[in-house]
């Protein structure tokens, strides 16, 4: 769940690669994965730590360190897409048939040709709403793929059939992935005006401070503290001597240039 969380409801253009799980005896757990932006060579580290979590799919993490701050993000474990992630599960409980005219509203109004929502009354054509990036500007609908997806409508068919009782259960259920909760969303956005957060969960990673004093000077008993504990885990690990030796007199030289 903390790897869907991290691929599926943080959009941010990094791809997770690398999991790393932490258990205590007493029942605590911990999570650090990594994810890598392969456009700006840069990566992210999300942090989750069991005692910080009251609701696994709304701002679960203790942190999210990056070396870049995206300028769109569409995270749905935001507290303000709260309205969101419920809308998207009344959506599914509307039943398949309903969702796919959403969608298809949405296919057939998102191109370059026609981008104005149009429904035929008795009394002619009603106008809804353009999709232009002049008012949805922090969705690019122009962009957004919504040409046929065989796939995405077996999803939503097996979401329709199961009906989640909750948006963990919608995430939860297997082939769910970044794609389906983006159409929600959009579905969502669009039509029914349920906007979510576009802004970047992640914050810089300044751990212990800088030496230049930006953003602040080295904390230097935490960073000595730091120091010692990771110390004392290297001479626990089970590695060759030879290795950690070496590592041992990395974490000493790293110590006394301050």
């Amino acid at each position: 769940m903390s790897a869907k969380v991290d691929s599926a409801l943080v959009q941010d253009s990094y791809q997770i690669y690398h999991h790393a799980f932490f258990f205590s005896r007493n029942g605590a757990w911990s999570v650090v994965q990594q994810g890598m932006n392969t456009a700006n060579q840069t990566a992210r580290r999300y942090h989750w730590f069991s005692e910080n979590i009251n609701d696994i799919v709304c701002e679960p993490h203790a942190g999210i360190v990056t070396q870049t701050l995206e300028n769109q993000v569409l995270d749905l474990s935001a507290k303000a897409s709260g309205s969101t992630r419920t809308l998207s599960v009344e959506l599914i409980e509307g039943g398949y048939n309903q969702i796919m005219k959403d969608i298809k509203i949405l296919r057939k109004h998102s191109s370059e040709l026609s981008r104005m929502v149009a429904m035929q009354t008795a009394n002619g054509q009603l106008s809804l709403l353009e999709l232009a990036n002049t008012e949805f500007h922090s969705h690019p609908v122009e962009i957004e793929d919504f040409s046929k997806s065989k796939y995405l409508e077996k999803i939503l068919a097996r979401l329709a059939d199961k009906k989640p009782e909750s948006y963990e259960n919608l995430l939860a259920t297997e082939g769910v992935g970044p794609k389906t909760v983006r159409a929600l969303a959009l579905v969502g956005e669009v039509i029914y005006g349920a906007r979510p957060s576009y802004e970047d969960p992640a914050r810089y990673s300044f751990a212990h401070g800088c030496k230049d004093a930006t953003p602040y000077p080295v904390d230097r008993p935490t960073y000595d503290k730091t120091i010692e504990t990771m110390k004392r885990v290297v001479a626990k690990a089970r590695i060759n001597k030879t290795e950690k030796s070496r590592t041992l007199e990395k974490l000493e030289k790293h110590q006394l240039a301050f």
